[in-house]
């Protein structure tokens, strides 16, 4: 039997999603071992002291523990290589962001993408890699404990609590918060540093790009940057295109925040309170700012799940996920939370009609922003029909779509390793 080894202490969300997959591991029997970021020194000895750690096989986000982290090197070469351990990375950004990670010669490792559009990015662009699997974020639980010691876990020490039934209605009407948005604001303006010492033709290329996004909002990024590219510089090579697309996406963030702003900003000005779980939202661009409602900083994942809980309504953007779907989706129905969201390829194929969350289009930024007021508005007068799409939506999440059912996924990409 696989051993299966999880790090943590590095992007604390990312450990979080980690700390749910071994939860299931170790539910299961098998044997978990984890890795903490924070603890190099215990961590080591800990692996170091396995019996056979040839016979584990990592599974990590974001090629964590793969790229230069010291802890994990040996010499020109990292721990897992030098015993032979086999990788299962998880990414779960566009694959533009991972330009350096996929570039390098990374050995056995099995890639996994969030979005369908990723994984035809990756295997057209980088057919070293063979096939990739698609594999959709999971939305999270409450853990009862987080682990302080690294190495291998046992069944006492992490556990998920009972799952709570839902309220009943007049119980969620008593929620304190109509609506929440979990997320941080990321100023327009602070991304000026990065045309810093541009010439003013390249900084026109990036606008026509992100032009392009704001016009056809529907299509992926990928697709909109290598279109972008291929009709204005024809004769590049793949890895030009690659390393141009690495560099633009300033033009992702950029157009996430004109959304994000424009939507959060469009309720509050109707005299709605949001209340955001993350920092800079003093900084967003507002009529009526005392509505906006901010916890001035970032949250932990745990943090996150107790405002969700405190929600009527969830409100949320996808990061330009176009055949995917984030965590968001699933752990505020989880929470019992009436979401609002714009959706995706994915999330349509899965729920075809309004069910399970009330949806809005992404056109352009205004028009988003209208229409995503015009749900939450038309939810809270109406708190009846949000508790029905709530309740009917946490038993849908529970069904297939907790970080457990993804773990099954997991495991049978292991199984063909």
């Amino acid at each position: 039997m696989k051993r299966i080894i999880f790090i943590k202490g590095a992007i604390e969300t990312l450990g979080y999603f980690s700390l749910q997959l071994a939860e299931y591991f170790s539910e299961a029997g098998r044997e978990v071992f984890v890795w903490d970021m924070q603890k190099p020194s215990a961590s080591i000895d800990a692996f170091e002291a396995l019996s056979d750690p040839s016979e584990s096989v990592l599974v990590t986000f974001n090629f964590i523990g793969l790229g230069q982290e010291g802890q994990f090197s040996r010499g020109l070469s990292n721990i897992w290589d030098e015993y032979g351990i086999k990788k299962i990375c998880i990414l779960v950004d566009s694959p533009v962001y991972y330009y350096r990670q996929l570039s390098s010669e990374l050995q056995n490792v099995r890639l996994v993408c969030i979005d369908r559009y990723h994984k035809q990015f990756i295997e057209k662009m980088y057919p070293e890699y063979g096939e990739v699997c698609f594999m959709p974020l999971g939305g999270n639980r409450e853990l009862s404990s987080i682990f302080a010691s690294p190495g291998v876990i046992g069944k006492d020490s992490l556990f998920y609590p009972p799952e709570r039934e839902m309220e009943s209605l007049e119980e969620w009407k008593d929620r304190p918060i109509d609506v929440l948005f979990a997320g941080n604001y990321v100023p327009t303006g602070s991304l000026e540093p990065a045309l810093t010492g541009l010439g003013q033709d390249y900084r026109d290329f990036l606008m026509r790009t992100a032009q392009d996004l704001f016009d056809y909002p529907s299509a992926p990024i990928e697709e909109t940057f290598i279109k972008r590219l291929t009709e204005e510089f024809p004769d590049c090579t793949r890895d030009e295109y690659l390393q141009a697309c690495y560099k633009m996406v300033y033009i992702d963030l950029y157009v996430r925040s004109v959304y994000r702003a424009g939507i959060v900003a469009g309720i509050a000005d109707r005299g709605i309170r949001v209340h955001c779980t993350g920092k800079d939202w003093d900084l967003c661009p507002c009529d009526h700012p005392e509505n906006i409602i901010s916890t001035g900083e970032s949250v932990s994942s745990r943090e996150c799940l107790e405002a969700m809980k405190l929600a009527k309504v969830s409100l949320n953007m996808m990061p330009w996920f176009k055949a995917g779907a984030h965590d968001r989706v699933f752990s505020a129905m989880l929470m019992g939370s009436c979401l609002v969201s714009d959706s995706s390829e994915y999330l349509d194929e899965i729920m075809p009609g309004a069910e399970h969350y009330m949806k809005y289009e992404l056109t352009t930024p205004e028009e988003s922003a209208r229409k995503a007021a015009d749900r939450v508005e038309e939810l809270l007068k109406n708190v009846d029909k949000a508790y029905d799409i709530a309740s009917s939506a946490k038993g849908f999440a529970l069904s297939g779509h907790t970080w457990t059912e993804r773990a099954k996924k997991v495991d049978n990409i292991l199984q063909s390793l």
